[in-house]
């Protein structure tokens, strides 16, 4: 009987297990069932790359142009003037915003000014280049020959250049009290700039188009820092993409970008719209995460003005906040991308050179 009974109480457990697994909510999804829709899955090109042993140093360039009168006396830009408060303001705004957007997401940016932007922060009073390079952002030099040098500085000798760009970076000490200018852009087409740089004291430089043509030769793209041989006038890139190891200046590439007008394109009709163009530069970092190596130093950048890119007057800089998010952040937690600064970067590639 005893028998009996414990049998009966199996049964009856089975029944009961049955039963329950019969009941709609306790239904097992298959594999399949347990997927998302594939409405929702990311596509092979959204996916992000898998996380690797390469890191590719990150960061967001600002140029301030020569809007208004330089301090050497040249008229330079149409699209408004530092002289003119209101202006001035409005710009300052600008740049405040979107630092404290990259600062929001960790990083810090390489604000590169001049003349009058400078100038007329000094006269003002104003502490905002200061007030940057206390929060941890770099403070560079970014020129236009033509807008303090003339229209023939091609012509012009070293020293002259040298000259030009210590009076600059006396301007930008003035205003924000940093005395180590090392990095600076501009002067493509000058084919004698890194020995005026050196002159100066700068080290470091990147962001290199053809002012006249908008394009980039792709042979400066990578990911790789190098140390140039010497410069360019816009057609032999001979010398400028051979490295030489006991050159002064580090040359810092802007990634793995694939076409040759990409420092230009965002300003182009062609382009679709800041949407488009930060979903190139996604697509452009992806790639640049591919191509990045083991043990060497990876480099990954784009430049920003003041006031590009608002958009939205009820989100302003949106487009930024939205790249940051969705795909800097997620690499930057993966260990697959690390924001630095350009000479930080700099820094990086004298530590790891061969």
């Amino acid at each position: 009987m005893k028998t009996n009974s414990n049998f009966l109480t199996l049964v009856s457990v089975l029944i009961l297990a049955a039963l329950a697994c019969s009941l709609p909510g306790a239904e097992t999804p298959s594999a399949a069932e347990s997927q998302p829709a594939a409405a929702t899955q990311p596509t092979a090109a959204e996916s992000q790359p898998a996380a690797g042993a390469a890191v590719l140093y990150f960061s967001i360039g600002m140029h301030i142009e020569p809007l208004g009168e330089t301090a050497q006396g040249f008229v330079s830009g149409s699209k408004g003037d530092y002289h003119v408060p209101q202006f001035f303001q409005r710009q300052v705004e600008d740049i405040l915003a979107v630092t404290q957007i990259v600062e929001a997401h960790g990083g810090r940016m390489t604000i590169q000014a001049q003349s009058p932007f400078t100038s007329v922060a000094i006269q003002s009073g104003n502490s905002l280049l200061a007030d940057l390079s206390a929060r941890g952002h770099e403070v560079a030099l970014h020129f236009h020959e033509d807008a303090h040098l003339g229209k023939n500085s091609s012509v012009l000798s070293v020293q002259q250049w040298c000259d030009m760009m210590k009076q600059e970076m006396a301007l930008i000490t003035q205003a924000s009290n940093v005395t180590d200018i090392r990095y600076w852009s501009g002067g493509n087409l000058y084919p004698n700039v890194y020995q005026a740089a050196e002159c100066a004291g700068l080290s470091v430089n990147s962001d290199w188009k053809n002012p006249q043509s908008q394009t980039t030769d792709l042979a400066l793209v990578g990911v790789n820092p190098w140390r140039p041989a010497g410069g360019t006038d816009g057609t032999d890139f001979t010398l400028f993409a051979q490295n030489d190891p006991n050159g002064a200046v580090i040359f810092l590439p802007e990634g793995q970008y694939d076409k040759n007008n990409f420092a230009s394109m965002r300003r182009s009709d062609d382009a679709g719209g800041d949407e488009a163009y930060f979903e190139f530069l996604k697509e452009s970092l992806y790639t640049s995460l591919a191509a990045a190596q083991p043990g060497k130093v990876n480099v990954f950048h784009f430049t920003v003005h003041p006031g590009e890119f608002r958009g939205d007057p009820q989100n302003p800089f949106g487009v930024i906040e939205k790249f940051l998010t969705e795909v800097v952040d997620p690499l930057v937690a993966s260990g697959d991308l690390q924001w630095m600064t350009f000479s930080q970067m700099a820094d990086a590639y004298t530590a790891t050179e061969p």
